[in-house]
């Protein structure tokens, strides 16, 4: 088993568990069950003895647990914790749903343990408990690609058979990198973007283990989860969580079968986001200006890479030879680049590849709140979405280091 499931199902835990919930979990795969003689939950048994007998098949041979309640065990015990207890009560809230302390006499404490409550809503209240895992998984994507569609203005299609088709064609791309056909989205608005979280299957796991003395072979297959989030005024789409070949093809999905347009993120310059040149043509002397946003107390360049490019002699096409990367934690790494190249300058034979930055944002306490933003373009912004995403793409923009599309139409129209 992962740490996190060890951690989950350790002693302590099946010492305190309610063996009611407990017992309602393993009846859901009682059909593939080994090891475990489910009467210890009906009675049959003292409570000591049932603890006892949960306690031996956990610590028994893995191959006796069936693969849907690993499944179930790993989904618990991700948000089996303090932060997943925070999630699943605004979730719960914004669902019109009370999760209320369960009216137990012996030890009520322990009936409050985050596990104990991601136990009890898993199991009655199953739209609380994926709403809150999907917010989990969406909080943990900071590198995302980025498309922009054809055309600003148009919304998504929200109904029954669109999400549906959807899934249902996610699934089978799924299926076809051996994920299996399972596939779950959850539609959420968040102000003006449409996010959906996907949960869809990983590739097949196995590995030894070591049971006492002897080695056995284990196969598994978790839960992953992909994000989406549409932005229908911008034609903006972000997604996440999916490998980079299989980007282009989830949102030709979700334009093909949520927006009803095909091919609407399929533009050459669909990925064309964010340039550098504002800084390349400033030289080593660039610096941000924040004085539009009074809560931004500073804007540090924490890292720079610069590469050394020119023609190839044997093909004639452009390749970098060479790179050069600054890091200065506590000044400017733009300047600091300028003291190790002095003498060259920005241009067409030294690119910019990338830049780092650190946000300042003033909080109302001591100290500020930082961000970390890495600029590659021409396709990824990559930093923590949740709190600022708003304050830094409008630090990008008002520095020029976002493309505009309004030009970038009028320039071909003009041609």
């Amino acid at each position: 088993m992962a740490k996190n499931l060890k951690k989950f199902v350790n002693p302590k835990f099946t010492r305190t568990v309610d063996l009611g919930l407990l017992g309602r979990l393993f009846e859901r795969h009682s059909d593939a069950l080994n090891g475990l003689d489910l009467g210890v939950f009906r009675g049959e048994a003292a409570q000591d003895e049932a603890r006892s007998a949960v306690q031996d098949f956990f610590a028994g041979p893995e191959e006796n647990y069936p693969e849907g309640l690993v499944a179930d065990l790993h989904r618990i015990a991700e948000i089996g914790n303090a932060a997943g207890l925070d999630i699943i009560l605004q979730q719960a809230a914004r669902l019109g749903i009370r999760v209320t302390p369960e009216a137990k006499d012996d030890e009520p404490e322990v009936h409050q343990d985050p596990k104990h409550v991601a136990l009890r809503v898993f199991l009655d209240h199953p739209d609380v408990f994926d709403a809150a895992s999907d917010m989990m998984a969406l909080m943990a994507r900071t590198s995302l690609a980025e498309f922009v569609g054809r055309d600003e203005g148009v919304e998504a299609i929200m109904d029954d058979r669109a999400k549906a088709e959807f899934e249902t064609a996610a699934a089978a791309m799924f299926e076809q990198d051996l994920r299996s056909n399972y596939c779950r989205a959850g539609w959420y608005d968040d102000a003006d973007e449409l996010v959906l979280v996907i949960e869809h299957g990983s590739p097949i796991t196995t590995t030894d283990v070591l049971q006492k003395d002897q080695k056995r072979v284990i196969s598994f297959r978790a839960a992953e989860h992909a994000v989406l989030s549409y932005n229908s005024t911008t034609g903006l789409l972000k997604i996440g969580g999916i490998a980079k070949a299989r980007r282009g093809d989830l949102a030709e999905l979700f334009a093909h079968k949520v927006l009803g347009k095909p091919e609407f993120f399929a533009g050459d310059d669909a990925q064309n986001l964010y340039t550098l040149d504002p800084v390349q043509r400033a030289g080593f002397g660039f610096a941000f200006n924040h004085d539009f946003d009074p809560g931004i107390q500073r804007v540090q360049i924490t890292e720079v890479q610069v590469d050394r490019v020119g023609a190839d002699p044997k093909t004639g096409e452009t390749r970098t030879f060479y790179s050069y990367v600054a890091r200065d934690g506590r000044d400017n790494a733009l300047a600091r680049l300028g003291e190790m190249m002095r003498g060259a300058s920005l241009g067409s034979d030294w690119r910019l590849n990338h830049i780092v930055i650190r946000v300042h944002f003033a909080t109302g306490g001591k100290s500020a709140k930082k961000v970390t933003v890495k600029l590659k373009p021409p396709a990824h912004a990559m930093f923590k979405r949740q709190q600022f995403e708003g304050r830094i793409m409008t630090l990008l923009r008002r520095n020029g280091l976002l493309n505009d599309r309004d030009a970038a139409q009028a320039a071909v129209a003009a041609e």
